[in-house]
């Protein structure tokens, strides 16, 4: 049970989600652009694919196709991403010679569960089957993630309920920590269990001050990015007999609480980016980049924007092979200075931390080996996204202590088109602007690029 304090801050947070609620409104008055009538409708959509498949009318890999189909130009869930249709493919992969057996259990298993007990043996039966998998696997790029079962089966049951079952989201688990209401548990029927109970916990605490019954995707959405707010304290000047703190002190102090605030540095101080950058490299500051034809194939097209830029900064650039996230996006190398760095990319920052912190851990060690063979004595890595939502300390310190990568930065596409205009204006050499990229801090967005470039 939540305590009164716990509890304050949950409402707290509601009520901050419910006054930034904007409802767009056609010409007639009714709602547009709805996340959630969009979902109640494609729902019945889901669910006929399911009903297609569960009666024998599709067999798996058509089960599988019709779901990837719709779902790239329906992406309500994340279900196109690593835990849902990629861990599905790579479920279909690894058992291509028992494809029978697997369509048998994964009909039982998407049906919905009973009761709780139930979708906890549900997981339990996907996670050991998923376990002996992976655990044999040679290359465990190409075997399915464990970690992603409590996400894949949640899916399909929310498609049958969504009033009562929550899908398992790393995010919300993230926003869970942060709030202080979770801890990771071993396995994935454990952490359903936990996050089922803290979920429910949550609504109902938001139901007793509401004047409307709460759902799961009210909770969902107001606490979807939550992060703790730092407080900062008012100033109060010095009594008569105190020494105020030395100049230095202050002004680093004000540095701080700006950039914890996002305080951004006054116009007259930024570069206008567009008047320096190819305008082909000006879609990576939009929102939507997904192609004219209608196809979501939005992360091929932004990584190769953002190799393009490290081409316009004068570096060596070398796009990898990165299907199954077996590489990095590309390497880009300073060969005169023997300086590489490892570059990321995915317009989503929450794609790039649904990566198990191992399978990167495991391409960057290759990857700084095959460097070092090669001479470059120093190797760094940027991670480049819209912008950075998630909690990210956690996944830098894990990087940096298990792998020869000693300077990791979270770079926002805006950031790093800010850095190409900034070396254009000011006809900076490659070297110069190496240095500063690497006295960058470790989370490096619009708020902050000009203080850390002029540092």
């Amino acid at each position: 049970m939540f305590n009164e304090k716990l509890k304050k801050q949950i409402i707290e947070v509601w009520n901050h989600h419910v006054s930034t609620i904007r409802t767009e409104k056609d010409e007639e008055g009714n709602a547009i652009n709805n996340i959630d009538d969009s979902r109640l409708h494609a729902i019945e959509v889901v669910k006929i694919i399911m009903h297609n498949f569960l009666k024998g009318d599709f067999n798996v890999l058509e089960f599988k196709n019709a779901l990837d189909s719709y779902n790239k130009h329906n992406n309500l869930w994340g279900f196109t991403a690593r835990m849902g249709q990629m861990y599905f493919n790579l479920l279909i992969k690894t058992n291509e010679g028992n494809i029978e057996k697997l369509s048998q259990m994964l009909r039982e298993l998407i049906t919905e569960p009973k009761n709780l007990r139930d979708a906890l043996s549900k997981i339990d039966t996907l996670e050991k089957f998923t376990l002996s998998i992976y655990s044999k696997a040679k290359d465990k790029h190409n075997a399915p993630y464990p970690g992603a079962v409590g996400y894949f089966l949640s899916y399909f049951w929310q498609m049958y309920n969504h009033q009562k079952w929550p899908i398992l989201y790393n995010t919300l688990l993230s926003s869970f920590k942060e709030l202080g209401v979770w801890e990771d548990q071993k396995t994935q029927k454990e952490t359903y269990e936990v996050y089922y109970r803290v979920y429910n916990e949550i609504k109902d605490t938001i139901e007793e001050v509401s004047t409307r019954i709460i759902n799961f995707w009210d909770v969902e959405h107001a606490f979807w990015n939550y992060k703790h707010k730092v407080v900062v304290q008012p100033y109060v000047a010095p009594k008569s007999n105190e020494i105020p703190p030395p100049k230095a002190k202050v002004v680093e102090e004000a540095k701080q609480v700006a950039l914890e605030n996002r305080i951004e540095r006054p116009e007259s101080e930024t570069i206008n980016i567009r008047e320096y950058i190819i305008p082909r490299l000006s879609r990576l500051l939009e929102e939507d980049q997904r192609q004219a034809d209608g196809t979501d194939n939005v992360e091929p097209d932004f990584s190769t924007m953002v190799a393009e830029s490290f081409r316009q900064m004068d570096f060596d650039v070398q796009i990898l092979n990165n299907s199954g996230f077996v590489n990095p996006c590309a390497l880009i190398r300073f060969r005169e200075e023997n300086i590489a760095f490892l570059v990321d990319a995915f317009a989503d920052s929450n794609d790039y931390f649904a990566i198990d912190k191992r399978i990167v851990k495991e391409y960057i060690n290759s990857q700084c080996q095959a460097l070092r063979r090669e001479g470059y004595k120093k190797v760094g890595y940027f991670v480049v996204c819209k912008q950075f939502e998630n909690q990210y300390q956690d996944h830098v310190s894990y990087i940096q202590w298990h792998t020869d990568i000693k300077k990791m930065t979270m770079l926002s596409a805006e950031a790093l088109l800010y850095i190409l205009a900034y070396k254009i204006k000011n006809r900076s050499s490659l070297l110069d602007m190496v240095e500063k990229m690497a006295g960058f801090s470790m989370l490096v967005g619009p708020h902050n690029i000009a203080t850390e470039l002029d540092s």
